[in-house]
């Protein structure tokens, strides 16, 4: 139970209500968990409100803000967030996910862009009450790079649907090591470095690359298998969000993130909690980020991003199956235990306590 001050009386709240508004983004993984778990938890009542700037009625705006304690801006929707933090009287968290200056500066090397996107990042974060870091790391980025209170950035970690994500038992297809990988092609991702590491071990007939997605990096990727003529390697292109479980289940192994870019440092992707609730042994890139929750050869294996040593940790797993199997299970424990849409949502009734300044 709450209990909220006001001029020096209590008066008892039994549940934290929360207003999720922006134009759009609901349907994103990071949003669906966390309404998924606020709608599944009593303390928590949760409504949307889609936003149209065009006819904005602050009348109205008002009357609606009156019933809810927080507002919360979902990713990618920082024009939203500058707007409602002008407007609203009541705390405004804000959860980018992602800075606009890191990916067009740092990850795709537009520098001439770094003044503009720069100012852009620093406004929107410095705007709203409350801001959302995924991880501990990326929570120290935004502070030092954008001059922000530390006190006012919280983290949240993306967690897992498992709705969605459920651990699938398959026969196994055939006699081949399955390796497999799920992202976008941007500079985050490292998909090079994965088709590298197929053309290191394209020698092994026994071992096939199975690649789900498409975008940036894509042309970059096929110029390396045609001009190595890899055979090893299947491209499945982008696939329906509700197919990528069925997949999944059918990977020996599964592949994190291996870019070089600062971004590849600071997150946990969405990618590494799916794999590990369907029990799967993720190799990924070793950095400080991924060690806030995972611990190298327990519940993850950790690599550098060089193609050779994703190789070599490649061939042991193939060569020690009991071991990738207790790890995908460990990893299971650790993700279904900590980091299920409830916990994640009981992290966030936290921190909107934190932004009303309540006391239990």
């Amino acid at each position: 139970m709450i209990l909220l001050e006001i001029n020096n009386c209590y008066f008892k709240r039994t549940k934290v209500k929360i207003l999720f508004a922006g134009k759009k983004g609901f349907d994103y993984n990071r949003v669906q968990i966390l309404y998924n778990g606020l709608k599944s938890i009593a303390d928590a009542d949760v409504e949307i409100m889609i936003l149209d700037k065009k006819n904005f009625d602050i009348k109205k705006f008002r009357e609606i803000e009156k019933n809810f304690d927080v507002i919360y801006i979902p990713p990618f929707r920082p024009t939203d967030n500058r707007f409602l933090s002008k407007r609203a009287t009541i705390p405004v968290i804000f959860d980018p996910l992602v800075s606009t200056f890191m990916t067009r500066v740092n990850d795709y090397k537009q520098y001439w862009k770094a003044p503009h996107k720069y100012f852009v990042d620093k406004n929107n974060f410095n705007s709203c009450d409350i801001l959302i870091a995924d991880t501990i790391e990326h929570k120290k980025y935004f502070s030092k790079k954008f001059k922000i209170n530390h006190r006012k950035i919280f983290v949240l970690p993306i967690g897992v649907d498992f709705s969605t994500f459920k651990t699938v038992e398959t026969p196994k297809k055939d006699n081949k090591f399955h390796v497999g990988f799920y992202g976008s092609f941007v500079p985050l991702q490292g998909v090079d470095k994965i088709i590298e590491t197929a053309n290191i071990l394209k020698s092994d007939s026994s071992i096939i690359f199975e690649i789900i997605g498409d975008g940036y990096d894509m042309p970059k990727a096929q110029k390396i298998v045609e001009k190595n003529s890899l055979k090893n390697i299947i491209f499945h292109g982008r696939v329906e969000y509700r197919q990528l479980p069925d997949l999944i289940s059918n990977f020996d192994i599964t592949l994190g993130i291996f870019g070089s870019s600062l971004k590849t440092d600071v997150v946990i992707p969405n990618k590494i909690f799916h794999y590990s609730a369907q029990k799967k042994c993720t190799i990924t890139k070793d950095t400080m980020a991924i060690r806030e929750i995972f611990t190298d050869n327990e519940n993850i294996i950790l690599s550098s991003n060089n193609p050779q040593d994703i190789a070599e940790k490649i061939l042991f797993c193939k060569k020690n199956f009991d071991t990738v199997k207790k790890i995908g299970n460990n990893a299971h424990k650790l993700i279904s235990e900590n980091y299920n849409e409830q916990k994640i949502a009981q992290k966030f009734i936290e921190i909107c306590k934190s932004a009303k300044n309540l006391t239990i």
